[in-house]
């Protein structure tokens, strides 16, 4: 960072907030499909940046107070198949109970992420499909709300609302499956609790019974998600 510091030093006041702006307005404008950008792609699209990599800490530093203080996201990295990107994420929990029938691919995250939540983020394709199936959500038939289950959850899993892994125990045999988690984005943006209270509505119990029982793993996740916005 000091050699960053150095270089950045090199630009005039008016250069650098340019190369602020510019930043800001580009991952706001990436974020519209909540798709990861590489480093590579931040630097290509802001004007000044090619030339000057080296001030690239320096910039990007600046630009995520100003997407956290005004704009009230938070610029984290992540890994997507050992390699870096960056996603903006919401500071502030969404408030699941607000949402309508119509938004339905939501609806279905948090199902996901419940039955996800339960299993200890770790949820087989089996298991996933069967609980789906149980809610009359079938693999392979496009549902009337969610429409095309398997490709809505790859989406959410580009996303980073889910990690999607190869699952190492499974027989050479049999079709590719797949171990379920939660994504980072899903860790910053979405309150364990509300996910308590969607696995409590489904199982006919009250919130508290859930919350008693899950205390370890929704300690856990507080625990994340304070790693991930620090």
């Amino acid at each position: 960072m000091d050699q960053a510091k150095k270089a950045a030093e090199s630009l005039s006041a008016n250069e650098r907030k340019a190369m602020v702006a510019a930043m800001v307005r580009y991952l706001i404008f990436s974020d519209k499909k909540k798709i990861p950008v590489k480093k590579a792609q931040i630097i290509d699209h802001v004007p000044g940046l090619k030339d000057n990599t080296r001030v690239f800490p320096v910039i990007c530093e600046a630009a995520k107070s100003e997407l956290n203080e005004v704009f009230g996201f938070d610029l984290v990295e992540t890994l997507v198949n050992t390699q870096r990107y960056f996603i903006l994420v919401n500071t502030m929990f969404m408030d699941c109970a607000t949402w309508k029938v119509s938004d339905g691919q939501m609806n279905f995250l948090v199902l996901v992420l419940s039955v996800t939540f339960m299993k200890e983020n770790r949820l087989k394709d089996d298991e996933l499909f069967l609980f789906l199936a149980n809610l009359g959500i079938e693999r392979g038939r496009k549902h009337r709300q969610f429409g095309d289950v398997d490709k809505l959850l790859n989406t959410f899993a580009h996303q980073r609302y889910l990690v999607k892994e190869a699952d190492s125990n499974q027989e050479e045999s049999k079709k590719r499956a797949y171990i379920w988690g939660w994504g980072v984005r899903a860790y910053i943006e979405i309150d364990s609790m509300q996910v308590i209270a969607t696995l409590a509505r489904i199982y006919d119990q009250t919130a508290a019974e859930w919350a008693s029982e899950f205390k370890g793993m929704i300690d856990l996740h507080n625990e994340k998600r304070a790693a991930f916005i620090k």
